[in-house]
């Protein structure tokens, strides 16, 4: 029973669950394309839009290591606040937020298979296994599928941008930087997508990735304090890591004003606290490693005081960030 219990801890730290807060709205599930007045929002399923040859399209990849088909977009969160740049004219096209309904397609596993069959995580044959199956990688050809269908129904592909958030965010730099000619450019939302350890192979195999493309065409938005538990997945070891990539266009959003993330005047009001971003070591006994408590963290004090802070990782599913709303149109609008 202790292995058990041991065992389901640990797996409930890899949960794919894409927002901690309650969604009382209702989820959209599978395609589709987004209006929001910040109030009210209208969904248009499938991928079928009126007049498709002048609409610019940005579509919108969640997060987590595993999307499940049953799985949807809270109305109330990203839809509600990013969809407001639905409708806005650009050089004569109409902008339009489209929530990509079929990553699930990726597959992959979210460490609880791979931790099932090796009793625990954080070890080497866990980490083998779960890049084995690593379904974020694979989310490029799903993408695939779905532009190409838009360009079938008549949208150019110079007039698609893709956009997502934290793995979402990974697998849409990733993308553009494999298959340039596929569309536009990127908008990525907190890109980070591993686990806490401070040596994983997880950051280590997209971030070396990321770095070996000449060219990566993107608006990359960022935290300080992003508090998410993967580990260095901050805006500061972001642009250490990336910052050299040419293409990369940074925006670093707010650090903490008292326990709050205040944009332009503006409070956040975030739900998510931090669940890392304070400094942590690896332990002696590193094979024997199986808990997440078991990292020895370096600054207690820090981390008592920033579980009690705003996390900025899910920033864009918030009003205030209505504030960057213009600089994603005045990048789309310098690229079409």
């Amino acid at each position: 029973m202790k292995k058990i219990f041991l065992v389901t801890v640990i797996l409930f730290l890899f949960s794919s669950v894409s927002y901690s807060r309650d969604c009382t709205s209702g989820d959209i599930k599978g395609d589709a394309f987004i209006y929001s007045d910040g109030k009210k929002v209208k969904v248009l399923k499938g991928t079928d839009i009126p007049d498709p040859s002048n609409k610019i399209i940005m579509i919108f990849n969640k997060g987590g290591w595993v999307v499940d088909q049953k799985w949807g977009e809270c109305k109330d969160h990203v839809p509600k606040q990013l969809g407001q740049i639905s409708g806005t004219k650009i050089k004569g096209k109409e902008l339009v937020l489209m929530l990509n309904g079929r990553l699930h397609k990726a597959g992959g596993d979210d460490g609880h298979e791979c931790g099932w069959k090796f009793k625990g995580a954080f070890h080497q044959p866990w980490y083998d296994c779960v890049i084995e199956k690593w379904g974020v990688s694979k989310r490029v050809d799903v993408n695939k599928e779905i532009i190409d269908e838009l360009v079938l129904k008549g949208t150019p592909r110079n007039q698609i941008f893709m956009s997502g958030l934290s793995c979402g965010g990974i697998d849409t730099l990733r993308h553009k930087g494999l298959y340039p000619e596929d569309f536009n450019a990127t908008i990525s939302f907190m890109p980070n997508c591993w686990d806490r350890n401070p040596n994983t192979p997880l950051r280590k195999m997209q971030i070396d990735e990321l770095k070996s493309f000449k060219r990566i065409d993107a608006l990359v938005f960022h935290s300080p304090v992003d508090g998410e538990g993967d580990w260095h997945s901050n805006s500061i070891w972001m642009k250490k890591d990336l910052g050299n990539i040419p293409g990369i266009q940074w925006v670093d959003t707010p650090g903490h004003t008292d326990r709050n993330i205040v944009v332009n005047g503006k409070k956040c009001n975030v739900k998510e606290k931090m669940k890392g971003g304070w400094e942590e070591a690896w332990p002696e006994g590193k094979e024997k490693l199986r808990s997440e408590k078991k990292f020895v963290v370096l600054d207690k004090k820090l981390q008592k005081e920033m579980k009690k802070s705003a996390a900025g990782h899910y920033l864009v599913s918030y009003s205030c960030f209505d504030y960057y709303h213009p600089e994603i149109i005045k990048f789309i609008e310098s690229r079409i």
